[in-house]
């Protein structure tokens, strides 16, 4: 009997195990070996079929729930099924034009663009939609105001130049004036405009000590407004629309038990904004940042919650610098090649209006 070169071996367990992961992803059921001899087209014997998916079985990327059942993918699969992904699938034109419809009118604020970008992410993709939004400690000032509520009581408001905008209460030890307000707005957003975050403080209060004695009281309330901005340089919020998607595959995730430690994990944002945060440093400390998305597939995240799942993501930019993270976290038998491109396409998206906004606030 002839012998097939070793590479020629390879190339059709390749080319079957490809087909096993697709077809069950688009059916979810178990395939046999009766399945890829009527439906694959690959024109192998039974015989081989069946030693093609021991070995296949042996090596770690696929295995049998039952002895009498058929093949799934495990996530060493599912992993190379995304790694030989060759090409992309184009997102449908319609798609497409449903999606960049949401982004026609301008959005004034960067946490109204992230949440309606993470409930778009999990619309079209029936999962879980994240993003994380740029982190403010990376970022430089745009605008800081104070408004004054009567009182003591005056609320302070930042803008930085990648659109994120926060405002907080803040309690001053003593009741300023109309006058004190105005004569600070003008002075803060001579001096901090393009100055990062951590050095604002020192910037500002190194002018207010040259000025006059009768601007004193201002240092105070200088001090205090800019005292506030190291709180609010904690992790930053991390959006998520479409958890209960999630729950329409629950029987792929596994029993009872783990679909509650799961759901309970999703309720505590600050966990996944932690892994996303890993990936936005990641991408900050690297000579060249990556140009395709990522996909974590179970226990690739490190999370042991997300075992049962799959998480694919992609930093977005504003001015060429890395500055935050989106993507989609859904069921390992997801359309990967679909969610890949769609994961690429919102991150360009999304880096192009940051862009977007910067040409309309130079606009004379």
């Amino acid at each position: 009997m002839r012998q097939l070169k070793p590479e020629v071996v390879e190339k059709r367990k390749k080319d079957l195990l490809q087909w096993v992961i697709h077809y069950y992803i688009k059916s979810s059921k178990p395939v046999s070996s009766s399945v890829i001899a009527e439906e694959s087209g690959m024109d192998l014997s039974s015989a081989t079929i069946r030693n093609m998916l021991q070995d296949l079985e042996e090596e770690g990327f696929l295995h049998q729930p039952h002895t009498s059942s058929g093949r799934e993918p495990t996530d060493k699969g599912y992993r190379f099924y995304v790694d030989y992904l060759l090409d992309y699938q184009r997102l449908a034109s319609a798609e497409k034009e449903k999606i960049e419809s949401q982004y026609k009118r301008r959005i004034d604020e960067m946490d109204t663009l992230l949440s309606e970008t993470s409930k778009l992410l999990s619309k079209v993709s029936n999962g879980a939609g994240l993003v994380l939004p740029p982190q403010a400690r990376n970022q430089t000032l745009r605008r800081l105001e104070l408004i004054h509520l009567g009182g003591h009581n005056v609320l302070g408001i930042m803008v930085t130049e990648a659109g994120l905008v926060r405002h907080w209460p803040i309690r001053l030890g003593f009741a300023p004036s109309a006058r004190q307000i105005n004569v600070l707005n003008r002075f803060l957003n001579e001096n901090i405009r393009g100055c990062g975050i951590a050095q604002a403080k020192t910037a500002v209060m190194g002018k207010l000590k040259a000025m006059e004695a009768e601007f004193r009281e201002l240092n105070s309330l200088a001090g205090e407004l800019l005292k506030e901005l190291g709180h609010i340089i904690a992790p930053d919020a991390i959006y998520v629309e479409g958890t209960d998607n999630i729950l329409t595959h629950a029987e792929e995730i596994g029993d009872l038990q783990t679909v509650q430690s799961l759901m309970m994990f999703m309720g505590e944002k600050s966990a996944i904004a932690g892994l996303l945060e890993d990936e936005l440093n990641t991408e900050l400390g690297a000579k060249k940042a990556s140009t395709k998305p990522l996909v974590r597939i179970g226990l690739e995240s490190g999370i042991p919650e997300l075992s049962g799942l799959s998480l694919v993501t992609k930093t977005y930019k504003y001015r060429g610098s890395v500055v935050g993270v989106l993507g989609i976290m859904g069921s390992k038998r997801m359309e990967y090649s679909r969610m890949i491109s769609l994961v690429d396409w919102m991150s360009d998206m999304v880096s192009r209006k940051l862009m977007d906004w910067e040409s309309q606030d130079n606009e004379p």
